[in-house]
């Protein structure tokens, strides 16, 4: 009898360790969402919608820029890689907002990597990258990093 109530002691410090493990992988997962997040859940979202992102659309990516020598150093970056400007303007309090296009698929790995690289070259100029919307389909995907 003695011997049961070990392995059931045994067996329940097992379960307790897992139980302890998985809460602590889920706090982990939680604290770590990311921006990439983000874009994969804003084409679920799409998905859901009724979107197909293996098809090409038109895909709008958003900036704020403090001036416009920095707004003019996205948009020669970006055009040169086969981004189209649709409008570069100032605002009255003196950022310059950028609507840069590309039609492309959603594909998420390819959607977080453009997330990460438009976040690292807002930042590197001074400015933010405000965003990505599908044209005609929503907006809300990568964004603020």
């Amino acid at each position: 009898m003695e011997i049961n109530i070990k392995w059931f002691v045994v067996g329940l410090i097992v379960v307790a360790v897992f139980s302890l493990m998985k809460i602590v992988t889920q706090w982990r997962r939680f604290g770590r969402s990311t921006v990439s997040d983000q874009d994969e859940a804003f084409i679920l979202q799409l998905r859901k919608a009724g979107v197909n992102p293996f098809e090409q659309h038109d895909v709008d990516f958003f900036f704020t820029m403090p001036d416009a020598r920095s707004s003019a150093e996205v948009v020669s970056r970006l055009t040169a890689d086969g981004f189209t400007v649709l409008s570069e303007r100032a605002n009255p309090d003196g950022d310059y907002s950028l609507n840069v296009q590309r039609r492309m698929r959603l594909i998420v790995p390819e959607m977080q990597a453009l997330t990460v690289r438009f976040t690292a070259l807002a930042n590197e100029l001074g400015g933010k990258y405000d965003n990505w919307a599908v044209a005609g389909g929503g907006s809300g995907g990568g964004g603020d990093a």
